[in-house]
């Protein structure tokens, strides 16, 4: 399952509930141009694209487009 937002940049794994508590709670970090995506309960880090396929797969989420990105929104 998917357990929080994540922004992937320089090798390090930023966390939170939603990608915008990542950017306001990280303000000494540049993280422009990081991979947004998300954390799994296994600790694997998903893009947008990718989680959005997990989710459905673990039914945290009932419907989206194959081609869409997963959104913190969608989960909460």
């Amino acid at each position: 399952m998917i357990r929080e937002a994540a922004i992937f940049k320089d090798g390090k794994i930023y966390t939170g509930k939603r990608h915008s508590d990542i950017f306001r709670n990280n303000k000494g970090i540049n993280l422009k141009g990081g991979i947004q995506g998300f954390l799994t309960d296994d600790h694997v880090f998903l893009n947008r694209k990718e989680a959005a396929l997990h989710a459905l797969e673990c039914k945290q989420i009932h419907h989206k487009e194959a081609t869409d990105c997963l959104f913190s929104e969608d989960l909460y």
